[in-house]
């Protein structure tokens, strides 16, 4: 059957989230502010098929792409579903660890299933009272800088709202001139969505996030979105001259959000791109475990 790709529009976001929470396993890749936020830069394409009542993706950011389905996959005809719609051999990028068991099982006598593991696109899965708190002698030296940062800075904490978002974009454009992302293609990319997510901050269900401000300035947000269970951290930037801001907007966005949600218990914060710095920095903060994300190869007998 052939399916009719095209970007994905913020009047299409109700129905596209609620076909990814049906998903076994929610992943951040698959987020519609994701989808749509980086989708003209990643060159992200969706369809929906009403016979299958799955949404089909494909990116061409630097090749062609097919990514996993989205909608509900305990179902039992996987083997008609994509044979019907691929080629006899296709591979499949940023697959769900449960999506890729269940493809192995049910495609048992239909195909030759390959799974590779992708350690960088693993997302990491905290505790939300512990980000809030910082307990314990393992995430001390954590706790005593955003200690220090509280004493030394007479700050204000601030939940983005409609009024604050002006602020947030113009914090966003300096620190992208500090940090050069017009020479940096992933800093580059990340910049349009975050710029394109937070003008049209009003029409993405669930977004949320926070901002620090001292001296009538914002030095540090982070932008999230709420997942049932699980908050998901999107983007977090901070003006690293004021100390421990990254440390300091993390526990405080943590903290308010797990007090306004009581239903919050996970906070995922993404995967580390295979970035040694980023996955020392992601790894100290103790997670509870991983999103697995993997490539999966089919071969049709």
């Amino acid at each position: 059957m052939e399916l009719n790709f095209g970007e994905i529009t913020l009047d299409e976001a109700p129905d596209y989230l609620r076909h990814w929470e049906m998903c076994a396993q929610r992943t951040s890749d698959y987020c519609f502010p994701i989808i749509w936020g980086l989708g003209p830069d990643y060159g992200t394409r969706v369809a929906f098929d009403p016979s299958t009542d799955l949404y089909f993706l494909h990116q061409k950011k630097d090749w062609h792409a097919d990514l996993a389905p989205v909608g509900n996959w305990m179902r039992d005809d996987w083997a008609a579903v994509l044979r019907d719609r691929y080629p006899r051999e296709i591979t499949f990028y940023l697959v769900p660890e449960v999506l890729a068991d269940i493809w192995k099982a049910e495609l048992e006598g239909h195909a030759e299933v390959e799974i590779k593991n992708e350690r960088g696109t693993w997302e990491y899965l905290y505790d939300i009272n512990k980000l809030a708190t910082l307990a314990g002698n393992k995430l001390m030296k954590k706790r005593n800088r955003t200690n220090q940062f509280r004493k030394s800075y007479d700050y204000e904490y601030l939940p983005i709202t409609e009024e604050l978002l002006p602020e947030i974009m113009e914090f966003q454009v300096h620190w992208c001139h500090v940090n050069n992302c017009a020479d940096m293609q992933g800093l580059y990319q990340e910049d349009h969505a975050i710029l394109r997510i937070l003008g049209s901050w009003g029409r993405i269900p669930n977004l949320c996030g926070g901002a620090i401000r001292i001296d009538g300035k914002i030095v540090a947000y982070t932008v999230g979105e709420l997942a049932r269970n699980m908050l998901v951290v999107h983007f977090e930037k901070a003006d690293t001259d004021y100390g421990a801001a990254y440390q300091a907007i993390n526990r405080d966005f943590c903290e308010h959000m797990a007090e306004e949600h009581p239903e919050l218990e996970i906070v995922n914060r993404e995967e580390d791109l295979n970035d040694a710095g980023l996955r020392a920095a992601k790894m100290s903060y103790m997670p509870l475990g991983f999103i697995k994300e993997c490539q999966v190869k089919i071969r049709f007998h």
